[in-house]
């Protein structure tokens, strides 16, 4: 059995490899498609999100033909949960390249209060465009109507989803599965649960989400014993030296400054920082930051390990430390920093 997942950004993919391993399926993440590999589940970052809509969809259409060539089960189609990016583009030229009908697509992930109702998109029921994502510096949400967030699409389908058991536990072949976790999840269906536990003694939290620090991240990594530091603040290199846990952050800064930079700026701090001790626990928050940070590493192809933290992947380069990697949008879960 081979299951390949499209994901538009690392976080994503990292996400649904973690609940692969979870689920007893050896799990890898790639940013270069390899199909050369004893994995059962591969989930591939695009790296497509913060693309033009047209060069969007040329890498997913390359990608995605070369992943139809290389036979699997079947293929998954990872969004961004509350519909960020080239969704309708990308879900349509890999129906072109693997010539399905149409799409099934759940955005939607009841187990973290984000349903859509009516066609509406609500999280924990606030309408998404009175939701901090209203103010995403790249892809505001300005209706909360799936219709209007997607675009006009005959071939893409998107039913009401108000709780997990609303979602289905299987596809036709005929039809390409899209969307969030949960959907996933579901379609997995049930294996013996597999969890592993890494211990760690330092970790570094690198957190490039401004949803994420408008939501209150700095005041919830201090509660958690992290001390918290911005890139505007002076270098962080000799408190590092004297704490097993800091967070490193973009903040918010004063002004309009573009995204692309400040995630830089913040990766050339984070980089000074990491090193490659076994011992230590990389968390990285924000599709961008991760991408960015693991390129800077000259990393490109990740175990999954089955720690099962939820909305988390976990995952280990060849040689190198832990990696713990989320979306921006979800808060980090309790159990990783025990």
């Amino acid at each position: 059995m081979r299951i390949v997942i499209l994901a538009d950004d690392f976080s994503g993919a990292a996400e649904l490899a973690g609940i692969a391993a979870s689920r007893g399926w050896k799990a890898e993440v790639q940013t270069r498609f390899d199909p050369e590999c004893e994995a059962e589940v591969i989930a591939v970052d695009t790296d497509t999100r913060l693309r033009s809509e047209s060069e969007a969809v040329r890498v997913v259409g390359e990608v995605a033909r070369a992943v139809v060539a290389s036979k699997p089960d079947w293929i998954y189609k990872k969004t961004d949960s509350v519909l960020r990016g080239h969704v309708r583009g990308e879900v349509e030229e890999i129906l072109h390249a693997t010539g399905q009908e149409r799409c099934l697509f759940l955005p939607a992930n009841p187990s973290k209060g984000r349903i859509i109702e009516d066609g509406r998109y609500l999280i924990e029921g606030t309408p998404l465009d009175q939701t901090l994502f209203a103010r995403d510096p790249d892809f505001p949400a300005r209706s909360s109507m799936v219709s209007e967030l997607l675009g006009a699409s005959e071939q893409i389908c998107v039913p009401d989803i108000g709780s997990i058991a609303d979602l289905p536990t299987d596809c036709s072949d005929h039809v390409l599965p899209a969307g969030a976790a949960d959907f996933f999840t579901s379609l997995l269906g049930e294996r013996e649960l597999v969890t592993r536990n890494e211990t760690v003694s330092r970790i570094l939290l690198i957190c490039g989400s401004l949803a994420a620090w408008d939501s209150g991240r700095a005041e919830e990594m201090a509660q958690r014993g992290f001390l918290v530091r911005t890139i505007d603040q002076p270098p962080v290199q000799e408190i590092w030296e004297q704490t097993d846990r800091l967070c490193l952050a973009i903040g918010r800064p004063a002004g309009t400054p573009d995204s692309a930079s400040l995630t830089d700026t913040l990766v050339e701090q984070a980089v000074a920082l990491a090193g490659d001790s076994r011992d230590l626990r990389i968390a990285l928050e924000g599709g961008a930051t991760a991408i960015a940070f693991l390129r800077r590493m000259g990393w490109e192809r990740f175990a999954v390990i089955p720690e099962n933290h939820v909305g988390v992947g976990t995952l280990r380069p060849l040689g190198g430390p832990l990696l713990s990697v989320k979306p921006g949008s979800y808060p980090w879960p309790d159990t990783l920093f025990l």
